[in-house]
């Protein structure tokens, strides 16, 4: 079974994310609302994919977590978000192992970008 770690600081959308998730058959192991949670929730466990919003409490964004992830683990991201900012996205399209999907979410194609995201991601 495929783990995902939720990076999301709203509540009631989390919980979403999370019942999806696991009835397409995927184990939420934590959901985190600030890149600080994140960060500890990844020192214990190595999820398969992030879930995770550009916007987040505390001193970072999506973005920067992203980046510093990846500095040491090619963890696949997938940026769940209302943002359309030209340069938000251009990051993320810069970024290797990072996708992105503008809420509100299309069930199928979240289910396409989680399948390509977790099939072609090789675990470190």
């Amino acid at each position: 079974m495929k783990k995902v770690l939720i990076i999301e600081d709203e509540t009631i959308i989390s919980f979403g994310y999370r019942l999806q998730l696991e009835r397409m058959g995927f184990e939420v192991i934590g959901v985190a609302r600030s890149s600080e949670e994140a960060e500890r929730m990844l020192a214990a466990e190595r999820p398969d994919v992030i879930i995770m919003d550009i916007y987040l409490k505390g001193e970072k964004t999506g973005l920067d977590l992203a980046q510093e992830i990846h500095r040491t683990d090619s963890i696949p991201v997938i940026f769940l978000t209302a943002s359309t900012k030209t340069d938000y996205v251009d990051t993320i399209r810069h970024m290797n192992g990072c996708h992105y999907l503008v809420k509100p979410i299309d069930q199928d194609q979240f289910c396409e970008v989680l399948d390509r995201a977790t099939r072609n991601h090789v675990r470190a």
